[in-house]
């Protein structure tokens, strides 16, 4: 082989090296490299606004939350951040931290993200989880007596849905109630309609429950009258009130005790009665021989007839005739004009409250706020139940009887034997169904801890009667709840001895 074959050959090996080594090196180039992705880390936490409010973070659940008592859209909430991160992402897409529109409905995840490294957030708003009344009037509400006519009225629920919305008028309601900061309120509806899921009526309540500290003992008592057997109870949801544009608190939403198919079914020509020393309807006589201050509801005094008043008048008499007579008692004549089921089931649920309103010695002896009605050409009926926000479920009302002893027919009905095995064999019957409200009672202190939070923070309890008002809320629930439980077994104890 010559020379110049010996350099072609080399420098055709070189060559192909080369374009050998060219290529390995334009396929590496090729080859894509890893790209860096973005990692967990420490982010400083920002400061968060809700529409210009400043919001609390949690750091343990690293959540930015607020709580708007009477907000129920959430859809379109304008949140701005103080951040020195980079970028700021709202459930995945990049947002501006100056200032975006959240729809906060459901909880939202925000992620800052700084040099590669990003730290992850939950932003969220919830309301009390009530019901949300809106009530708008012409005027402030200044009489219990006078309506105020042109006033609106908007229910929402908490996910926004409006259960109802019409036109009503309004005024204020109670005796003692109407005197304190925290007003009571009755509705007339211009038209009757269904309010949360409640039959179709025009009139109803909304009560204060202003000495309450656990703002339960209403709602209690209405629990153990629909477990009792009584035939109607008071229907009733707690809601966040909204009066002229400010929030008013938490109040109980319920219907006014009315003759109604749906309420108290009382045929025409029936009455609806109350007992009260209050008494304070033009229809109204005391008794001659118990002295009870007996008041007719309904009819009003436009409708009732005086013969159908003196009738009733007269009625009552021959009764409390009978009861004075203990051969007449023994011999059961009372069940002629007395329901004897609705008299023990009534006892029953005054005696496990404690009711001091059962058998009061203010303003005058006697009970406060017991109804009864009458159908026509028939017999007496006791309840519904109504007005257990004073002096109830409290300790030094645990071991005596609240009015069985000394109030209206009881002592009488008391003296026969067969009223007294009636009474224990309801008693054993539904004891167990009664212990239940102690479960009750911790589920509604659940559903209403935080609303009434702000409840209390707007009424703060200057009264000092049923010895819970300067208890923290849970303290006061507890002390309820006990109570219910200690009057419960001294009435298993005691009920046999009840004479």
């Amino acid at each position: 082989m010559n020379c110049q074959s010996i350099f072609r050959n080399a420098a055709t090996l070189f060559l192909a090296a080369v374009l050998a080594s060219l290529t390995t090196g334009c396929e590496k180039a090729r080859t894509p490299g890893k790209e860096r992705v973005l990692e967990p880390g420490d982010v400083p936490a920002p400061t968060v606004t809700y529409d210009g409010k400043t919001i609390s973070f949690d750091k343990t659940t690293e959540t930015f939350s607020a709580v708007y008592p009477t907000r129920t859209d959430f859809s379109g909430v304008l949140v701005k951040l103080g951040t020195e991160a980079g970028r700021v992402q709202l459930d995945g897409k990049d947002v501006d931290p100056e200032g975006f529109v959240a729809d906060l409905s459901q909880p939202k995840t925000l992620r800052l993200i700084s040099d590669w490294i990003y730290h992850d957030f939950t932003l969220a708003a919830a309301n009390t989880g009530l019901p949300v009344v809106r009530i708008q009037t012409l005027g402030p509400i200044d009489s219990k007596e006078i309506w105020q006519e042109g006033a609106s009225l908007r229910i929402e629920l908490p996910d926004g849905t409006v259960d109802y919305e019409g036109t009503m008028s309004i005024r204020g309601r109670g005796n003692s109630t109407w005197g304190y900061p925290k007003k009571p309120y009755a509705i007339k509806l211009d038209e009757k309609a269904e309010i949360l899921s409640m039959p179709s009526h025009k009139r109803w309540v909304l009560l204060a429950n202003w000495k309450d500290r656990t703002l339960m003992r209403n709602d209690a008592t209405f629990w153990l009258s629909r477990h009792s057997g009584l035939p109607y109870t008071v229907r009733g949801q707690y809601v966040e009130v909204v009066l002229n544009g400010k929030h008013a608190g938490n109040y109980y939403l319920c219907e006014q005790i009315k003759i109604n198919k749906n309420r108290v079914n009382v045929a025409d020509g029936g009455l609806l009665l109350e007992l009260d020393t209050y008494f304070d309807e033009v229809n109204r006589f005391k008794s001659e021989d118990f002295q009870l201050p007996w008041m007719v509801k309904e009819p009003d005094e436009e409708e009732l007839t005086p013969e159908a008043f003196e009738e009733f008048k007269q009625w009552i008499a021959d009764l409390e005739k009978l009861l004075k007579d203990p051969e007449r008692v023994q011999a059961h004549e009372y069940e002629q004009y007395i329901d004897v089921d609705t008299a023990i089931d009534f006892l029953l649920v005054q005696e496990l409250t404690g009711n001091n309103d059962f058998f009061n010695y203010w303003p005058d002896t006697g009970p406060h706020s017991v109804y009864l009605y009458k159908q026509p050409g028939g017999k007496l009926y006791t309840g519904p139940l109504w007005d257990f926000d004073f002096h109830t479920f409290i300790p030094d009302r645990t071991n005596f009887w609240a009015g069985a002893k000394q109030t209206m027919y009881y002592p009488a009905l008391l003296q026969d034997e067969k009223f007294r095995t009636r009474l224990v064999e309801r008693w054993d019957a539904q004891k167990d169904t009664f212990k239940q409200l102690a479960d009750y009672i911790d589920e509604t202190a659940e559903r209403i801890r935080v609303s009434e939070g702000y409840n209390h923070e707007l009424w703060p309890i200057t009264n000092r009667e049923n010895g819970d008002e300067e208890m923290t809320f849970q303290k006061a629930v507890d002390r309820m709840r006990k109570a219910f439980l200690d009057k419960w077994e001294w009435m298993d104890k005691n009920i046999k001895k009840l004479k």
